[in-house]
């Protein structure tokens, strides 16, 4: 039996991750922060281990002790990452990063990019996500200090009624009554089902080969429909706003805004397929906006008559 240490373990990649790993018999260890959580792991069958990634010594025990390393804490951590392939050099052993295609950020507020990235397209990236582009590249590396290094890209991640980026999204529309996007909306991102993205970790873990990543998306949508599908399915309106920048600033914080709200991220995830043989098969985002998970856990929050905070004052 395999053993594998997740970092983020309690977090909704994490939990998906080990969720998967367990379901193909695999052992799985993970770092949390609290006791509580270290509860909720037990509940489910995985070894917590206390700890932080700003604790170096228990990540490279840890890491040293398992078969497999997956990283799915943060992916702008970069000690974190150095300690972990620090640990490993030598091992053979595997790790696998979670990155995401937000390294392909235009800044595009709104507008429109043709251009689609795949793992080889030449790309200098802008400067709020150079670092996490830079740790990509020395986990790459890292595949000649001795580690099967792997590094997988998703894109916007969706299901269950929760992601990394939407309960942003939803949040704010619930409580000002405006589902908003920057400028014309027709700016794009890539988008991949939860349990679609755990499977690429568990066949990148079985197949991918030792300094590759992977460009993670099974469609992508306009951030206008977006914002349109939250107005529908949770709101009950037809419509969503346009907004220029600094609204969207004030609503969201500006990192995210330019990283992902008003930015395109599209990829190519035709390598993932043919070399690792995935095949995403959950359903589409704006469907599962409108009428699947996210309208049945975040519906009943969303009262239209009882909106008492604006987008301007967020």
């Amino acid at each position: 039996m395999t053993t594998v240490f997740v970092t983020g373990a309690n977090g909704y990649i994490g939990q998906a991750v080990c969720t998967r790993f367990q379901i193909a018999g695999h052992s799985t260890v993970g770092l949390v922060r609290g006791s509580g959580a270290a509860k909720a792991l037990s509940a489910r069958g995985i070894t917590p281990l206390l700890g932080s990634l700003d604790d170096a010594h228990t990540l490279a025990e840890a890491a040293r002790s398992a078969d497999l390393v997956v990283d799915t804490a943060s992916a702008d951590h970069a000690d974190s990452t150095r300690a972990l392939l620090d640990a490993l050099a030598g091992t053979g052993k595997t790790y696998i990063r979670t990155s995401g295609t937000g390294v392909y950020t235009d800044l595009a507020h709104g507008e429109l990019n043709e251009r689609i990235f795949t793992e080889e397209t030449e790309h200098s990236p802008a400067e709020v996500v150079a670092t996490r582009w830079a740790t990509d590249r020395m986990v790459r590396e890292a595949a000649d200090r001795g580690i099967r290094t792997i590094v997988l890209r998703p894109s916007m991640i969706y299901g269950d009624g929760a992601s990394e980026q939407l309960p942003l999204l939803i949040r704010q529309a619930i409580s000002s009554g405006r589902s908003l996007y920057v400028g014309r909306g027709d700016n794009r991102w890539g988008n991949v089902y939860l349990a679609d993205l755990a499977e690429a970790y568990l066949l990148a873990a079985e197949k991918a080969v030792a300094g590759s990543v992977y460009n993670l998306a099974a469609g992508e949508a306009r951030m206008g429909d977006i914002a349109r599908a939250v107005a529908r399915g949770l709101l009950g309106v037809e419509e969503a706003e346009s907004c220029e920048p600094h609204v969207a600033y004030a609503a969201f914080g500006q990192r995210w805004v330019d990283v992902a709200l008003s930015s395109n991220s599209r990829v190519d995830s035709g390598k993932a397929r043919a070399e690792l043989g995935w095949h995403p098969q959950g359903p589409d985002l704006l469907e599962d906006l409108v009428s699947g998970s996210y309208r049945r856990l975040w519906a009943h929050k969303a009262d239209p008559h009882d909106h008492v905070v604006s987008a301007s004052q967020d």
